[in-house]
């Protein structure tokens, strides 16, 4: 009976500490890529619910790479359909490399975590949901060393 209660209370306690450490998070959606190559036909899809048009928003795409991309920027095409059917696509340049060929965003060894801000202070003007679909813009047929790209939404840190 005692070790049943200890399990119950370790698995609250886990969820209570995950859950609390990112309270910003409005949405967060990643994808791997499968072989870690994207092909130029794959698209990734994210769907968004959005019910308080009021609140302001920092939007981020996430990347995750290795050492074998072999540049030092990703275009992405990023094509956002509003509740309303109304569409708009953007063309977005992701910085993965100093001009020296050093990576930034986190981790060590082959792997980097970069988190790229598409907009600090964003109000979605509408409720209902959103669509967003990301596809590379780089002009190989099969890009190398992409691992997992993702869309972050977070509520905005007050100014001061």
């Amino acid at each position: 009976m005692k070790k049943q209660v200890s399990v119950w209370l370790y698995i609250i306690v886990m969820i209570l500490v995950t859950t609390a450490c990112d309270p910003g998070r409005v949405y967060d959606q990643t994808y791997a890529v499968e072989g870690q190559a994207w092909n130029r036909d794959s698209v990734f899809h994210y769907e968004l619910l959005i019910e308080d048009s009021l609140s302001i928003n920092d939007f981020y795409i996430t990347i995750r790479n290795n050492t074998e991309y072999p540049y030092s920027n990703l275009y992405l095409f990023i094509t956002t359909r509003f509740p309303n059917g109304h569409a708009t696509k953007d063309t977005i340049e992701c910085i993965l490399a100093d001009k020296n060929g050093k990576w930034l965003g986190t981790g060590s060894g082959r792997i980097r975590d970069n988190r790229i801000m598409l907009q600090q202070a964003l109000r979605f003007p509408l409720k209902g949901i959103y669509h967003f679909y990301i596809e590379q813009g780089m002009r190989d047929e099969q890009l190398p060393g992409i691992e997992d790209i993702g869309l972050r939404i977070e509520r905005s840190k007050p100014r001061t």
